[in-house]
């Protein structure tokens, strides 16, 4: 996390505040929006800690806002003050460079489509322990690009 410091972010409760201090306007889908992906980020900020039941951390995870903002045929780039597509001075690491040109409305899909899917694993497989799927990965793609959305639509310029 240290190094966002080029986008103004120190910490990730500054995120969490972030989302706080945002999602208290008069946009009633906006508030649901960013308050569903700072619950979702602070649920998963569990996910590599030992003892964690990974059931319940799935069952906790909501896209309902998501799927709201959809059906209200909702702008998500509203969300983001700054340039509409992810520009490359936010990327760290080159498995992020896929994201280099995502809007929000692209993320915000992406991230649907991974809750849906780690939701849907619980139905496919009794185990998941012993099931053929690297649930760490999932979870850490799915928080990192939670992440990477939210640093950036904190960004102005």
């Amino acid at each position: 996390m240290a190094d966002y410091l080029q986008t103004g972010i120190t910490t990730v409760k500054e995120l969490f505040q972030f989302l706080a201090d945002r999602s208290t306007s008069r946009d009633r889908i906006k508030n649901a929006l960013l308050r569903e992906l700072r619950d979702n980020m602070k649920l998963l900020e569990h996910r590599d800690k030992s003892g964690v039941n990974v059931m319940a951390m799935i069952d906790g995870l909501s896209a309902s806002a998501i799927a709201e903002a959809y059906s209200a045929n909702y702008k998500f780039d509203t969300l983001c003050e700054g340039p509409k597509k992810l520009p490359a001075a936010v990327i760290l690491s080159k498995q992020q460079e896929k994201y280099i040109g995502w809007n929000v409305e692209r993320f915000m899909y992406a991230i649907e489509g991974k809750i849906r899917d780690l939701k849907n694993l619980p139905k496919l497989y009794s185990n998941l322990e012993t099931a053929p799927v690297n649930l760490s990965v999932r979870l850490n793609n799915l928080y990192n690009q939670m992440l990477l959305l939210v640093i950036f639509i904190s960004r102005k310029a």
